[in-house]
Parts: structure tokens; C-alpha cells; sequence
């Protein structure tokens, strides 16, 4: 079976997010500069210290244009008969497998960026932890939620135990 991919507007949400990101670092990067500039400080390290602040936001700038182009071509979901697969990661990509015997709950939300843009995200919840499918739209969300709680009731009166 593919892998599903999530909604093309995911890569607009991932960019805003890091463009937020990038805006507070940039701001902190001149706040820094401005502090030792205004300071008077002599030193070699406010070269080391400013110079630092400046490619962290750079750093940020670059992730801002490229990653989310890439996490969008990483990123996959399977929904199969006893379990969901989900991979994602850019340098170091994983596949994690859920039995959906094993999920006790089932969450689909929106944050402030999602909601502009539509987009919902499903959380699924087990004792070990909890698992992302992002950048859904709102019909897959509720479907894939919809599909595994029935999967999940079937599985339970078949084996009498959850």
C-alpha cells in the first residue's frame, strides 16, 4: 500500500511556523547586537557572541525556505486493517508503526495557523506515548478518526478485552 501524503497546504502552515520563529530569533539576534554594541563591551567575544546570534537567525531563514518542502515529501500515513503507519523526518526519517488495538484515544484539533488555513491534525494516544497525523484536512481527519474508533470497537468484541 502508498503512503498517503497530507494536505499540499501543510507546507504553508510548516512555513508560517518557522517564519514565526525566524521573526523571534531575528529579533533577539539585533537585541543582542544592539546590547553589545551599546555597551561598549571590547572584547573578541562580542564578535563570537553577535556573530553567533546572526547565524542562528540565518540558520532559521534557510529552514524557513527549504524544510518544509522537504518534510512535505518525507512525511506518509497508512491506515490499514489492525494498524496505522506513520513516516516522517528529514535527516533521520522514522516509521512508526501504531496497533490500533492499542490506541486509547483519539484527538483531531486545530491550532491558530491550521485553523486559518483549514488544516486539522489527528493525535493518536496509546500508553507508550502519543502520534501526530498533520495536515489533514477536515474530511480525512474525521474519516481516518471515524475509520479507526469503529476498527477499534470491532477489535474489542472480537477479543472481548481492549
Amino acid at each position: 500500500m502508498e503512503y498517503q501524503k497530507p494536505d499540499p497546504r501543510a507546507v504553508k502552515s510548516w512555513r508560517i511556523g518557522k517564519s514565526i520563529t525566524f521573526c523571534v530569533l531575528l529579533a533577539l539576534a539585533i537585541a543582542v547586537i544592539a546590547v553589545i554594541c551599546l555597551s561598549g563591551w571590547q572584547s573578541w567575544w562580542r564578535y563570537v557572541i553577535g556573530g553567533g546570534a546572526i547565524l542562528a537567525a540565518a540558520a532559521q531563514g534557510i529552514a524557513m525556505c527549504v524544510l518544509p518542502q522537504i518534510e512535505y515529501r518525507q512525511w506518509g500515513y497508512i491506515v490499514e486493517e489492525d494498524k496505522v503507519v506513520i513516516r516522517h523526518g528529514i535527516f533521520f526519517v522514522r516509521k512508526t508503526i501504531i496497533p490500533i488495538i492499542r490506541i486509547q484515544n483519539i484527538t483531531v484539533s486545530q491550532g491558530p495557523i491550521n485553523r486559518r488555513l483549514g488544516l486539522y491534525e489527528l493525535k493518536l494516544s496509546l500508553a507508550s506515548g502519543s502520534f501526530e497525523i498533520v495536515g489533514l484536512n477536515q474530511e480525512t481527519a474525521e474519516s481516518i478518526s471515524e475509520n479507526l474508533k469503529s476498527r477499534l470497537y470491532e477489535r474489542v468484541r472480537e477479543k472481548g478485552v481492549l
